[in-house]
């Protein structure tokens, strides 16, 4: 903590020799002539001051970095590069867009209600297809999340020789009503811009009118190993160069593999629509803290699991379970290596769908379909010391327990320690209990879990969708837009003002599941309020709508990450209030910018307050 004190005082001490006096919020406190000299006062006093002030005094300073910081990289760094490079031919006018006119917006349900209507029930179908290309094994394809132009044309084998896959998942839902179908995707991948999901939907188009169709909502498993799905990682520096010198854009996301998450999108909707039967809906949540931690300060994360399990009438249909709980997929990532040391390969080529693959697996050998719709997924990642258990192996066998393991959860959350033992002896015992179960520090999933009611769920089905147009004040991120390197849709404003369109929703699933869908990755603070919600300009999300409403992050566009703008971190620090130290903090690099929650959280508000 001192280095990182010193450092901090070093650089405001460099930039701020210059500053003139600094007198602080009280007439009655001290006042010096410089920072300088605040700060040797300060240094004298530290023996004698309480422990509480000194910590205060890290935390300004720290703020001051942060300031220093978001200036150089945002304001000045990311104004230079906008000034100096152009725009592609992509980037349309601010004043001349329409965004009546933008197609393939679906705007869910104009009324919402409260009960079943009669004897209505609920309908439910599933489906599921590779989006892998069809060259995929011939043509090398860029990792997503990774470092640029790390190409591979491998998909990792799980334990049974089969090559893991690339899927889009979906889920068709009606409570009967009358008003309407709700579509979810689920794809393999990081994250899908919002002018990416208008093609999925531009695709389903002609099925949407057909079969009634009122929302349909994309989202993405957030997998940190699939194929680059935003551009930035196949070739950045090519695309810029094409794009600023040429009419014909390039844009950084692979056109094989859009299509074919497109055709893949679009036969998993067909095949969830020819799969659609009537059935009862059950809900059950349970606590995974010890699955799940969050890596940055401030800590506010969602450890509760979500499952809504759909049960057929018809007893020859397969029942299916969509679960919910915010964490990035990224056991297999970035310490990843294919040679069993558990060394740092970080050039590692071949592709995994992480943990959600055998999840599934598990999900599959129980009789059951699956969907994984990602959380509340902040900076929240798996914690994998459970499902672990000390046995050795790379870090992708790691997502091999880890995915098994969740999956026992999930389908042991409602049963008793015997019947959990059976389902463990049925579907082939994958964590390998009876071969590990008396090794030293070995714990076995189903002891201590706790059990969960499932409470049955009236058909009733609400949605709202809403776009807009927001800024993207992050000039880094508008400069990937500008250059077509992403695929955003960038629209340019005055000056060097950039903008994009994004959605919100709000979804009801019956009374047990009320939903924030939002377009990035929020941090748990403006959901649950706390410490870190401190100097948010409106009312967190609870607070506002008096409900443990929860969130489904990556929802039809891929904004980053989505910070209360008192905490707006580009590089630098914040304090851990849990552990008494200072964490390295540079996630909102990859945000929209610092407006991005209240643009995204008050447009949901609006959406709210409408129909609530």
């Amino acid at each position: 903590m001192k280095r990182i004190l010193k450092s901090v005082i070093a650089v405001v001490l460099c930039l701020c020799f210059m500053m003139p006096t600094v007198a602080f919020a009280s007439p009655a406190e001290n006042e010096y002539a410089s920072v300088v000299d605040y700060i040797a006062a300060s240094e004298e006093a530290e023996e004698e001051a309480p422990a509480d002030s000194l910590l205060q005094l890290k935390i300004i300073l720290v703020k001051v970095l942060n300031l220093l910081s978001n200036f150089f990289i945002n304001t000045f760094l990311g104004t230079i590069l906008n000034v100096v490079i152009p725009n592609s031919a992509a980037v349309q006018d601010l004043d001349s867009f329409d965004l009546d006119a933008y197609e393939n917006f679906y705007a869910g349900m104009d009324e919402f209600i409260d009960e079943p209507q009669g004897d209505k029930v609920w309908s439910l179908g599933y489906g599921k297809a590779s989006v892998l290309p069809a060259d995929f094994g011939e043509k090398a394809y860029a990792k997503g999340a990774y470092l640029p132009y790390v190409f591979g044309s491998e998909m990792y084998k799980d334990e049974e020789g089969q090559y893991e896959d690339l899927m889009a998942r979906a889920v068709v839902m009606d409570d009967g009503s009358g008003r309407g179908k709700v579509v979810f995707i689920a794809l393999d991948a990081m994250g899908f811009a919002n002018a990416d999901v208008r093609l999925i939907r531009e695709a389903l188009k002609d099925v949407a009118a057909k079969n009634n169709i009122v929302s349909i909502n994309v989202s993405c498993t957030h997998i940190h190993t699939g194929i680059d799905s935003q551009g930035v990682w196949s070739d950045p520096v090519g695309n810029i160069l094409n794009n600023i010198t040429s009419d014909e854009v390039e844009y950084g996301v692979d056109r094989s593999f859009i299509e074919s998450v497109v055709a893949g999108s679009k036969k998993a909707v067909e095949d969830a629509l020819a799969d659609m039967t009537t059935g009862k809906l059950y809900y059950a949540v349970t606590d995974i803290e010890d699955y799940v931690w969050d890596r940055t300060a401030p800590i506010a994360l969602d450890t509760n699991m979500y499952k809504l399990e759909f049960v057929p009438f018809d007893t020859n249909k397969t029942p299916t379970i969509v679960a919910t709980f915010g964490c990035h997929p990224e056991s297999a990532s970035y310490d990843w290596s294919d040679d069993g040391s558990g060394g740092l390969l970080p050039f590692d080529k071949k592709f995994s769908a992480d943990f959600i693959w055998y999840t599934e697996k598990v999900m599959n050998a129980a009789g059951y379909n699956f969907i994984f719709i990602q959380g509340n997924v902040s900076t929240v990642t798996s914690s994998r010391g459970n499902s672990g258990d000390g046995i050795d192996g790379n870090a992708h066998y790691s997502a091999v327990r880890y995915g098994y393991e969740i999956g026992y959860i999930l389908l042991g959350m409602s049963l008793n320690e015997a019947d959990r033992i059976a389902l463990n002896k049925t579907t082939g015992d994958k964590l390998g209990v009876e071969t590990y179960k008396n090794n030293p520090g070995y714990t076995v999933w189903y002891e201590g879990l706790p059990t969960v009611s499932a409470v049955e769920v009236k058909p009733v089905l609400n949605i709202k969708n809403k776009q807009f147009i927001v800024q993207i004040d992050n000039n880094i991120i508008a400069l990937l837009g500008k250059t077509s390197v992403a695929d955003n849709l960038v629209l340019k404003g005055s000056g060097l003002t950039y903008y994009t369109v994004s959605e919100v929703a709000y979804l009801e699933i019956g009374d047990n599941m009320k939903v924030y869908m939002s377009p990035g990755e929020t941090f748990g603070e403006l959901l649950f309020g706390g410490n870190g919600a401190a100097g948010f300009p409106l009312e967190t999300i609870r607070e506002h709508t008096g409900e443990d409403i929860i969130i489904m992050d990556l929802m039809n566009d891929a904004a980053g990450y989505v910070a209360n703008p008192n905490n707006y971190v580009m590089a630098g620090l914040q304090y851990n209030e849990g552990s008494g130290e200072f964490d390295d903090d540079t996630w909102c690099l990859i945000s929209y910018g610092k407006g991005a929650a209240v643009s995204f959280i008050s447009n949901f508000y609006e959406i709210y307050d409408s129909v609530r």
